[in-house]
């Protein structure tokens, strides 16, 4: 993925959890996109650290969560509203039980982190267990300049 990567399209999403929420929304502030998966024990772990980014920069920076499930176990949208209600993911989540928001970002990993600059365009993403520190470094970095 090129760092010049422009933010999909996000009308995708096969269900929307907290608010029904699509790219021209997102445009304007920067915005840290995260996917994960219910089975995904990393994912989990994030969590309070996206939490912690979401609270630190509210008003300032959006964030949306992208469910993306691993396997047919993690399909039932009743299981991961009741995931994110569990770890207080008060964010906006799509639900992409096609793969076709991840496809668009050719996103193959759970827990990945993409932040946008407000015009859409990428300016870093990680993926794996540590990419949550270093994405909120990043962000961290963009709002204390």
């Amino acid at each position: 993925m090129k760092k010049r990567f422009i933010m999909p399209d996000l009308s995708a999403a096969t269900h929307w959890i907290n608010q029904k929420i699509g790219r021209e929304q997102l445009l304007g502030a920067p915005a840290l996109i995260h996917f994960w998966s219910i089975h995904c024990s990393k994912c989990k772990k994030s969590f309070p650290v996206v939490a912690s980014i979401r609270e630190k920069y509210k008003g300032r920076l959006n964030v949306v969560a992208v469910h993306m499930p691993l396997s047919s176990a993690d399909l039932d949208v009743r299981d991961v509203a009741q995931t994110a209600a569990q770890y207080a993911l008060t964010e906006p989540m799509l639900i992409d039980n096609t793969h076709q928001i991840a496809d668009q970002f050719s996103n193959r990993f759970v827990p990945a982190y993409y932040l946008f600059a407000p015009d859409g365009h990428l300016i870093e993403y990680h993926m794996g267990e540590r990419g949550v520190y270093r994405i909120a470094k990043t962000i961290d970095a963009l709002f204390h300049l």
